[in-house]
């Protein structure tokens, strides 16, 4: 494949779902590129729809899902959303791979772990059963599983929490997928596993040159382990840098104040942490306005009756009326 090509390109894709007072703005205008080998990091607090764009892309919306004319969605240079129901079960699993939130959710309660790894690799890769359980062994040992042959006959209901999340990120890679999707693949583990997890999906990516959407609310985590970091807000990108430089000089007033609620090592005990006002925004359709304009300290008239188009800046964008000038 063209190295200059995007592995994946999501270009001006908006949704909305129906609600009895309208319909609410999912997504918004969404644009981004993920080239293969690296990684981005999709941040923002809960509700600002990232869970809805890795869905998206895989077409996994329910069918009230209405989709905005003009969007796509381009793997490859393909664009998904004009693929048929049988195009897109080829690509899902096979070719993009997703790691939910949830693992005890993610795996079949009343199936046998080495069950479910083989199916899957019996249907996308057409191979026989027995070659099936081996790669399934070798599978469970490479992403850090004590005794997998043992594991491999046992339900999910027997492993921790951590080992769970190993078993699905097996599942994930089992196809090699060119573009891994992890959902908030810490969720709900303790910290020490937390780390292991996080390594591992990094030794995975880099040993199989997969791109990965890594999506969190943690700051801390994307910018331990992405390469480029795009934040949402109310179902809208609104900003979006490599790393580092979003790190040193953040221009959206909602990316400086996610990283001023990052507890620090410095600060004294019992200090009081950071948050900030209000709440998320719930979008309407066709709702004029900065999305953050309600909770920002820099909002001016415009904020609240223009929607402000996005800036280039730093290799990326924002969109801000009155951005953060200092880094």
């Amino acid at each position: 494949m063209n190295a200059a090509v995007p592995l994946l390109a999501v270009e001006h894709l908006s949704l909305a779902f129906p609600t009895p007072t309208g319909r609410v703005q999912a997504l918004d205008d969404i644009c981004l590129d993920l080239h293969r080998g690296r990684t981005l990091g999709l941040v923002g607090e809960s509700g600002s729809g990232k869970s809805v764009l890795s869905r998206a892309i895989l077409r996994l919306l329910p069918p009230s899902a209405q989709w905005s004319p003009g969007g796509q969605v381009r793997f490859h240079g393909e664009n998904l959303l004009a693929l048929g129901g049988k195009g897109m079960q080829q690509i899902r699993g096979r070719r993009i791979a997703m790691i939910f939130q949830d693992p005890m959710t993610a795996l079949n309660p009343v199936r046998t772990i080495g069950t479910q790894l083989m199916e899957r690799m019996c249907l996308h890769l057409g191979i026989s059963r027995r070659e099936a359980g081996q790669r399934a062994l070798d599978l469970l040992k490479q992403v850090g599983i004590p005794s997998p042959a043992s594991r491999i006959n046992q339900f999910p209901h027997e492993l921790s929490g951590g080992m769970r999340q190993r078993v699905v990120i097996a599942m994930a890679i089992a196809c090699e997928p060119d573009l891994l999707i992890a959902d908030e693949p810490t969720t709900a583990l303790d910290v020490t596993v937390q780390a292991e997890i996080l390594e591992l999906l990094k030794e995975l990516q880099a040993s199989r040159q997969m791109g990965m959407l890594l999506i969190t609310h943690d700051l801390g985590v994307a910018a331990g382990y992405c390469d480029d970091i795009a934040v949402m807000y109310a179902g809208q990108l609104v900003e979006m840098a490599a790393t580092e430089s979003l790190f040193r000089r953040p221009r959206m007033p909602y990316t400086r104040a996610l990283m001023d609620s990052i507890p620090r090592m410095e600060d004294e005990p019992h200090s009081t942490l950071h948050s900030i006002p209000g709440r998320p925004a719930v979008r309407m359709e066709g709702q004029a306005g900065c999305p953050f304009a309600g909770r920002c300290s820099r909002r001016r008239s415009e904020c609240l009756d223009t929607t402000p188009e996005p800036m280039q800046a730093s290799g990326g964008f924002y969109r801000c009326h009155n951005p953060l000038e200092a880094p």
